[in-house]
């Protein structure tokens, strides 16, 4: 099935030397089967050569681009981890936490993670939490599933979210990515199987189907392959499409 792109909406540029984001014609999608079941966060890992994949029972797969599982990060947990992302200005791995509320990070020997910060969500409901993480200059984003629908911006240097985002057009808030060739955010939507490509300030610059992914949680982009990852909560596969 071929995706296709509705709502689009262009936005104009802050200052000249903002790139204006662009949207992407879709290829043709691909299905690899991983034999995990619930994979919720997928993000590329320190040498861009394979997958870290968050699961929600505590674990931490590393999974090669042709979705084979290679292992597990050495540590076990009864977290949840809804999300995974790498600072890719020092290699520092994120998760968050559905149930606290809360973000993590890999210690540097990966036989252990240490709380970097509770991030309370006033009024949030048990299970719809935290879903999504992403690591953008200085900051993490983080995506709290609803209830409210609401990227939370939480600054590594000052220790707190300096800003929030509610978000009108989704269901669900399932993952986030920060894209730095156009410094915009994207959002995945499991429950109107949906990707949607943002401004910082929330513009929405364009909508794309992606329902050949049964339950859409994980997702980031490949910039050096021109491709879109998604990881499916429910089937437990990764995807593929390519863009241009």
């Amino acid at each position: 099935m071929n995706s296709c792109v509705k709502d689009a909406a262009y936005g104009v540029p802050e200052t000249p030397s903002t790139p204006q984001p662009a949207l992407y014609k879709l290829g043709t999608p691909k299905a690899y089967e991983t034999d995990v079941t619930g994979l919720s966060a997928i993000c590329l890992n320190e040498n861009e050569d394979g997958f870290y994949a968050a699961y929600d029972k505590g674990l931490l797969y590393e999974i090669g681009l042709d979705g084979k599982v290679k292992g597990t990060v050495p540590f076990e947990t009864s977290h949840d981890w809804e999300g995974v992302t790498v600072d890719r200005s020092d290699g520092t791995v994120y998760l968050c936490e559905e149930r606290e509320w809360a973000v993590y990070k890999l210690n540097k020997d990966k036989k252990g993670v240490t709380l970097v910060a509770q991030v309370p969500v006033e009024g949030g409901t048990n299970n719809r939490g935290y879903e999504g993480i992403a690591s953008g200059p200085g900051v993490l984003y983080l995506a709290n599933q609803d209830a409210p629908k609401r990227i939370y911006v939480y600054s590594l240097s000052q220790g707190k979210v300096t800003s929030t985002l509610d978000i009108s057009f989704a269901k669900y808030l399932s993952d986030v990515f920060y894209d730095p060739t156009s410094a915009t955010l994207w959002i995945t939507d499991s429950k109107s199987q949906a990707l949607t490509n943002i401004k910082l300030d929330g513009t929405v610059i364009g909508t794309y189907d992606i329902s050949f992914v049964t339950k859409p949680e994980g997702f980031c982009i490949d910039a050096k392959r021109k491709m879109f990852w998604f990881t499916c909560d429910q089937t437990g596969r990764l995807h593929s499409i390519s863009y241009e």
